[in-house]
C-alpha cells in the first residue's frame, strides 16, 4: 500500500507569504450561481464544540492497523512564482450573510474545454468542475473578501470574532475545490459520479498544496483538506497547518483518537466523531507544513481497512482551504499559490 507525504521545503517554514494576489475587477471573470457551482448541501448540522461534527450512530470500531511505508515519496515540482493566467474576480461576503447572498457563493474557475485537471483520463472539462468558494456555512462570520486571478492563485481577507455563545466555532471555510459531484450532471443526469470515481477504481489520488497563514497569536484557524465521499455522507479532513490559537487536542471537541499512522516519515493522528459512512474524521499532521504533497488514496485506503467507509465509496468533492474561527476581530489575509489533484484509474 502506498502512503502519504507532506514534504516541506525550508522556504515553506518562513513567514514569507506567496506572491501577492492582485485584486482584479470581475470583468471577464468566471461566473456561477452560488447554488449551482458545487452543489454542496447547506451545512446546518448543529456543532456544539470547536469543529463541525456530523453525528452518527456509533458502533465498535476496528483496531487500527498501521500501514507499511513505501520506500520514497514522490518528487514534486515547486510552484511557480509568477501570477497564473485565468479568470479574475473580487467578491465581498457581508457579515453574517449566508452562502446564497451576493458575494458569498462559489465561482466557476476551471477550464471550459480539454482534459479536466484532477479528473479521470478522458473527462471533458467544464468550468464548474473547479471552483473557488467563500463557504460562510454557519452564517456567523464577519466580512470576508476573496480576491483571485485563478483557481491556483487567490487570497481571502477575513475579519472574524469568536462568538461568546459558541467558543471556537468554525465560522467559515474559504476554499478551492475539485467538484466530482458535477461530473456530467447536465448531460447525463448523474446524482453521483460514474464508477471510475469510485475509490476501488482509482489507482492513484495525490495532491500538492502551498498556502500561507500568518502566525498571529489571536488567529484561530487551520489549513486543511475537507474530503467528501458517498454523495455528501462522509467527511474526512486532513489538517496540515494550524495557527497559534488552534486547539490541536481534538479530545476537547469530543472526538476519539483511533491511532497514529506514519507514511513516508510523516505521522498523522486519526480522530473520529461517530463511525461508519456518516462519521466525521480528521487526520491531524503532528507538525505544521505550508507546502507539501499528500497521497489521498492511501489515506482513504486506511479508512477502508478500518471499516469506516466502503471500498466502493465514490468521490464527491476535494476542497482545500482554511477553517476560520477567530481573527481577533481584525482583518487577516490568507493566501494560496498552489493546489493540485492528480487522479489515475
Amino acid at each position: 500500500m502506498t502512503g502519504i507525504v507532506t514534504g516541506c521545503s525550508k522556504a515553506a517554514l518562513t513567514d514569507n507569504p506567496p506572491p501577492n494576489v492582485i485584486a482584479i475587477t470581475p470583468a471577464g471573470a468566471a461566473t456561477g450561481s452560488p447554488a449551482a457551482t458545487t452543489a454542496r448541501p447547506p451545512r446546518t448540522t448543529p456543532r456544539p464544540a470547536k469543529i463541525r461534527h456530523h453525528h452518527a450512530k456509533t458502533r465498535p470500531g476496528a483496531h487500527p492497523s498501521h500501514q507499511p511505508q513505501p520506500s520514497t515519496p514522490p518528487t514534486t515540482t515547486p510552484p511557480t512564482t509568477g501570477p497564473p493566467t485565468g479568470a479574475a474576480f473580487t467578491e465581498s461576503c457581508p457579515s453574517h450573510a449566508s452562502s446564497g447572498a451576493a458575494g458569498c457563493g462559489s465561482w466557476n474557475a476551471g477550464p471550459s474545454s480539454g482534459q479536466a485537471p484532477g479528473f479521470a483520463a478522458g473527462q471533458k472539462s467544464s468550468s464548474n468542475l473547479l471552483s473557488v468558494n467563500q463557504d460562510p456555512w454557519t452564517g456567523g462570520q464577519g466580512l470576508q473578501v476573496l480576491r483571485a486571478d485563478s483557481f491556483q492563485h487567490w487570497s481571502v481577507t477575513a475579519t472574524d470574532t469568536d462568538p461568546s455563545n459558541a467558543p471556537g466555532e468554525v465560522l467559515t471555510y474559504p476554499d478551492a475545490s475539485f467538484n466530482y459531484s458535477q461530473v456530467d450532471t447536465a448531460a447525463s443526469g448523474y446524482t453521483t459520479p460514474p464508477a471510475k470515481y469510485d475509490l476501488n477504481n482509482i489507482t492513484s489520488l495525490t495532491s500538492d498544496f502551498t498556502e500561507f497563514m500568518p502566525r498571529l497569536r489571536r488567529l484561530n484557524a487551520e489549513a486543511a483538506y475537507d474530503l467528501w465521499l458517498n454523495n455528501w455522507q462522509t467527511e474526512i479532513m486532513v489538517w496540515v497547518d494550524t495557527s497559534p490559537a488552534k486547539d490541536r487536542n481534538l479530545a476537547d471537541d469530543g472526538m476519539t483518537k483511533v491511532g497514529n499512522y506514519t507514511y513516508w516519515g510523516q505521522t498523522f493522528g486519526l480522530w473520529r466523531s461517530g463511525s461508519g459512512i456518516t462519521g466525521f474524521y480528521v487526520f491531524l499532521l503532528n507538525h505544521n507544513e505550508r507546502s507539501g504533497s499528500v497521497n489521498l488514496k492511501a489515506m482513504l485506503q486506511t479508512m477502508v481497512s478500518l471499516h469506516y467507509i466502503p471500498a466502493t465509496s465514490p468521490l464527491t468533492q476535494i476542497p482545500f482551504g482554511w477553517e476560520i474561527s477567530d481573527t481577533g476581530g481584525r482583518p487577516v489575509t490568507l493566501s494560496m499559490s498552489r493546489f493540485d489533484v492528480t487522479l489515475q484509474n
